[in-house]
């Protein structure tokens, strides 16, 4: 039976209904603004008053609203202050952003880089019962390609990780000249 009716009878229908719909509850909920706008009759609106409660009369005569209380006025956290919106913001100073852009490629880029370098060093000679001058050619290598870590902060610490890593022993000065 609903094969008889069209897309367009159906969408008629519901507009139909929805503007009676509409005007029934408009006539029986807005009837006074409704003959307020229909005769011209524009009130501004205005703010509802606040309910009253029943402790408000209680508080009217109160001397201590905007004096100091027993406890004081309330104060910040220390280390915390209000700032206004000018005040605020996220970006970085651009001075300090280019000696620290240097630093943050070493450490995101290149020591990692180093490290995957030598743990492959150290599987080489694990696996191949490698020694001091295996490591020393393998060694070569990973220096010359990674010329920008020699003389830095990092290059002592690649050292401790080499020689913890290492079945051998090696001293500072071999690796401080590997490094050249």
């Amino acid at each position: 039976m609903l094969h008889y009716f069209t897309w367009q009878a159906f969408l008629v229908a519901a507009l139909i209904l929805t503007l009676t719909w509409y005007a029934v509850v408009i006539l029986l909920f807005y009837r006074k603004e409704l003959n307020d706008f229909l005769s011209g009759n524009h009130r501004p609106a205005t703010q509802p008053e606040p309910l009253a409660h029943a402790w408000d009369e209680d508080f009217e005569d109160d001397p201590l609203v905007d004096e100091d209380t027993l406890i004081g006025k309330p104060v910040m956290p220390e280390g915390m202050s209000r700032l206004s919106m000018s005040q605020f913001g996220f970006a970085p100073n651009v001075a300090a952003t280019a000696i620290e852009d240097d630093d943050r490629d070493t450490k995101l880029g290149l020591i990692p880089d180093v490290l995957e370098e030598l743990k492959s060093i150290f599987h080489i000679l694990d696996t191949e019962h490698g020694d001091k001058e295996d490591f020393i050619s393998l060694f070569g290598l990973v220096s010359s390609k990674y010329p920008k870590i020699r003389n830095t902060s990092n290059q002592q610490a690649l050292n401790d990780y080499i020689r913890e890593n290492l079945a051998f022993e090696i001293s500072d000065e071999e690796l401080d000249s590997l490094w050249v």
